[in-house]
């Protein structure tokens, strides 16, 4: 017989709407305004641009090199948008913003699932009011749209323990995560797997629909790494491999020691405002999970101490890998939140939520997105008056994919004084950006070579041999 629940409600439809126009709102509201930040935002719009311009999708380019630092999913979508919507800001992070939306929408009906439909609101509401998360998904990378389709293949697992055919769903949902960060994705295994062996369920990982699901996953994913394999191999790089796998990660880590409580100190500094209750809540479930056993503790628990466990020991140590806790980790919120409001005050903590979220505007800046306003102001004069020109000089500020990403032009870094005067002697079309700190170190080679000031824009000049 397929397990039921011990909650059988069903996700509410005033749940569902209100929780999708809450984070459309704020996802998606001034989504287009402002300029793109050149790392890392710049690097993914800038090969997804070199897409739509070159019209091959197989070969990534950045900056006319090739370019396969990750899977192509989120380029291609990100490439699709700017087909359709132009190559602007907006197209630039609304796939982000669209699976941010999806992430709330999962994690309400992972949390319904679990431990009822009020649990999963609250569980909802808590993920689309952390600042650390809004802003991740108003940003143009990754990692957002790896976490819906994480969750979504969480959530299609769970649903697959009594119709099998969403295990398959799940595995392709696997798939598409792979093929939006690479082996990241596979995180979210052996919680499942864990979750399953303390629950009873181990039967669920020896079903055949589970196994399809699996090789589907391998079908998506496997073409395009294999792909990526053989062109580097062939052309005498190194094996695709190592920018996606963990012998990478395990090289990094020996250069760069990084501290094994980042991550901590990253969800202390960033899970706002929800900190103070997650830091508890989430103890608190592996504490339940290891003396009762109950299905929902499990599954968060292992969701995300395991997903902790992981990125702790890889080397890159950055902010937004957290992000991939912070479903399960709304869960324990919302649970701990039910805790002290019951499902008959829904009004009041619908509007103590709403009264809540307009305080990121001043304080956390999610609305604030103009990274990169000298590089996109000046771009138009650079376009106008590059002529042939095909390559453009930045001198010594290592902003290329944005500066890629506004004129279309090849860039490359000079970072002295004497490099900068060779550059100038030797190339007769020569033109290079500067800021405005920097331009007065720079004045006398100008004048001996004759080179002109022929634009600027926010503290960022644009400098050309007199033609």
């Amino acid at each position: 017989m397929p397990y039921t629940f011990k909650d059988p409600h069903k996700p509410g439809r005033r749940h569902l709407l209100f929780l999708a126009a809450l984070s459309l709102f704020y996802l998606i509201y001034g989504l287009g305004g402002g300029s793109i930040a050149s790392w890392e935002e710049g690097v993914y719009a800038s090969v997804a641009r070199g897409v739509l311009t070159q019209g091959d999708p197989w070969r990534l380019n950045l900056n006319g090199l090739p370019w396969s630092d990750k899977p192509p999913l989120t380029i291609w979508i990100t490439a699709f948008f700017f087909e359709l919507l132009g190559v602007n800001e907006l197209s630039a992070r609304l796939l982000s913003a669209l699976c941010g939306v999806g992430t709330v929408l999962m994690t309400y009906l992972i949390g319904c699932r679990l431990f009822g439909r009020w649990i999963g609101y609250l569980s909802a509401l808590a993920l689309i009011s952390s600042s650390h998360y809004i802003r991740f998904a108003r940003f143009g990378m990754p990692d957002v749209p790896l976490l819906f389709f994480v969750t979504l293949c969480v959530y299609f697992f769970l649903r697959g323990e009594e119709r099998n055919r969403y295990l398959v769903f799940s595995g392709l949902a696997l798939g598409a995560a792979v093929m939006t960060k690479g082996f990241w994705a596979l995180t979210v295994l052996p919680a499942l797997w864990l979750y399953a062996a303390v629950t009873g369920r181990a039967e669920i990982v020896g079903r055949s629909s589970y196994w399809v699901g699996i090789m589907l996953a391998v079908v998506l994913a496997l073409p395009w790494h294999l792909w990526e394999s053989w062109l580097r191999i062939t052309q005498g790089g190194t094996d695709y491999a190592d920018h996606l796998g963990w012998v990478r990660t395990h090289d990094a880590f020996l250069r760069e020691r990084s501290s094994p409580y980042f991550h901590i100190r990253t969800l202390i500094n960033k899970y706002h405002p929800w900190i103070l209750v997650g830091i508890v809540s989430a103890p608190a479930f592996l504490w339940r999970a290891l003396r009762r056993r109950a299905d929902g503790e499990v599954l968060c628990a292992s969701w995300i101490f395991l997903t902790l466990a992981y990125i702790t020991v890889l080397p890159a140590k950055l902010p937004w890998h957290v992000l991939l806790v912070y479903p399960p980790l709304s869960i324990t919120v919302g649970w701990a939140l039910a805790r002290l409001f019951r499902e008959s005050r829904t009004v009041l903590v619908t509007v103590l939520f709403l009264l809540l979220m307009p305080l990121h505007i001043p304080y956390s800046r999610i609305f604030h997105h103009d990274y990169s306003r000298g590089i996109k102001g000046i771009a138009p004069t650079v376009i106008l008056r590059a002529g042939p020109a095909q390559r453009l000089y930045l001198y010594d500020f290592h902003d290329g994919p944005a500066v890629y990403f506004y004129t279309g032009l090849v860039t490359q870094y000079i970072d002295d004084e004497a490099t900068f005067e060779k550059a100038v002697q030797d190339d007769p079309q020569f033109q290079c950006l500067v800021r405005r700190n920097r331009l007065h170190g720079l004045l006398p080679i100008l004048r001996r070579h004759g080179i002109r000031i022929a634009g600027t824009h926010g503290g960022v000049y644009y400098l050309r041999k007199s033609l």
